[in-house]
């Protein structure tokens, strides 16, 4: 594995020595589907490895974060980031936009991230940008199990929502990501993806208020 993330989850813990180890990683794969041989076939893997790792620099800290905000752990997102960008490596060929790379990449980092969580039987932790300046405002000492339970309280309620609604709330909120970029990866509207995280919050914030 590489450098783990930071606590929070919010800086990418595929860093530039892990980025240098994945892209020799990808050397076999590009290697595959070559034709011809000598220098012909070496400029096509050599282009082919400058212009992923370029794109990968460019995605590596959402792609982090959108596996960050489904397991919680910076190693295991590290792990999934890294298994998502092989992946997209070996499945360039089916990219018809590349403009869209960094949308297609984080889709598949989600679904692995998703698959990871489902086989280990682990809960979903989702502390979002929107609460937590709500927390913040309970004060320390007395007051510190009282924000606890809240948070507490909260992620149950995330993990009640109906899965149309956890996903905007997961990726808007945890992952830092725009409508616009919730969009493009879940592939619905942006009209959509606010509706339903306006939804998914006012769910939450009648739900919280019964206690």
């Amino acid at each position: 594995m590489g450098e783990g993330g930071s606590g929070n989850g919010s800086e990418a813990g595929t860093g530039t020595g892990a980025m240098s180890a994945l892209v020799e990683r990808l050397k076999p794969i590009a290697a595959v589907g070559e034709s011809g041989s000598g220098n012909v076939s070496t400029e096509r893997a050599g282009t082919a490895e400058a212009d992923f790792a370029a794109r990968m620099q460019q995605a590596k800290q959402v792609v982090f974060r959108v596996a960050y905000s489904v397991l919680h752990e910076a190693a295991d997102a590290e792990e999934i980031a890294q298994d998502a960008f092989i992946r997209a490596y070996g499945q360039m060929g089916s990219l018809r936009e590349p403009e869209k790379f960094r949308a297609w990449v984080c889709r598949i980092a989600f679904r692995l991230a998703l698959n990871r969580r489902r086989s280990q039987g682990r809960r979903m932790a989702r502390d979002t940008a929107w609460h937590e300046s709500q927390a913040r405002q309970v004060a320390d000492g007395e007051r510190a199990g009282e924000e606890r339970e809240y948070l507490a309280r909260l992620r149950n309620e995330i993990e009640r929502l109906p899965e149309k609604l956890r996903s905007v709330v997961l990726l808007a909120s945890v992952a830092g990501m725009e409508a616009g970029e919730v969009a493009a990866m879940l592939e619905i509207p942006s009209g959509t993806v606010r509706r339903r995280l306006h939804e998914a919050r006012k769910k939450l914030i009648e739900v919280m208020k019964r206690r």
